[in-house]
């Protein structure tokens, strides 16, 4: 990915969220932070090239929530090997960085923005991937200890390793936070991404290079 797109400087957005994670008190102001590890599985698919991966990893995630404002970052280290039906000769690793930043409008809505950036190792085996999130996402309470939460974000401005450009791109997400005993949370999360790139390979015209992904997220997390 170019230097100068979202990809470039990713680090430096998600950083800053989880260091105000870090900050926030844990006190009778703040209602809820949590920071668990994960073991991750993933789809990819560049669907026009027939590149199809599947593969697993692991990462981490901080959530906090603090008045109207809340925050979460995530990353995660994924190996990916080519499926029976793809054209790839090899796999390859990616490293993805998410990072969000929501207000509440309502008591089970809010409004959020935050970066996406992922990379592919080595550089050219898949594209690697940064854009801005705009989104809304909805909580509900599901029992004592129980939340669930509904995601929808609109991936803008997105930049590709291999050049295109996508008019829209789309991450869905569903999560599950339960408190299992005292501090110790159970956090799950399923997020679907679709972007309708198309390229211009030699000028002769644009042809879909649509790209998708799913990413299944299941850790053990402590709960302040």
């Amino acid at each position: 990915m170019s230097r100068g797109g979202w990809g470039g400087g990713g680090v430096v957005p998600v950083a800053m969220v989880l260091l105000g994670l870090g900050g926030w008190p844990t006190g009778a102001g703040a209602q809820h932070l949590t920071v668990a590890p994960q073991a991750v599985l993933v789809d990819y698919r560049e669907v026009s090239s027939g590149l199809r991966y599947s593969g697993s990893g692991f990462g981490g995630v901080a959530t906090g929530h603090h008045g109207k404002l809340s925050a979460a970052a995530s990353v995660v280290r994924l190996t990916l090997d080519p499926t029976d039906q793809s054209t790839a000769g090899a796999g390859f690793k990616a490293t993805q960085l998410d990072a969000w930043v929501g207000y509440d409008v309502a008591s089970h809505a809010s409004v959020e923005v935050g970066i996406l950036r992922r990379t592919a190792d080595p550089e050219f085996a898949a594209q690697s991937l940064g854009a801005l999130r705009l989104g809304v996402r909805s909580t509900y309470d599901l029992g004592p200890g129980a939340t669930v939460s509904f995601r929808v974000d609109y991936l803008a401005a997105p930049k590709f390793s291999g050049g295109g450009r996508a008019a829209f791109s789309i991450d869905l997400g569903l999560g599950l936070d339960v408190r299992l005993a005292g501090r110790l949370h159970g956090v799950v999360d399923y997020a679907f991404e679709r972007v309708n790139r198309k390229t211009n390979p030699g000028g002769t015209g644009e042809i879909d290079a649509p790209i998708q992904q799913t990413l299944a997220r299941l850790g053990l997390g402590i709960g302040f």
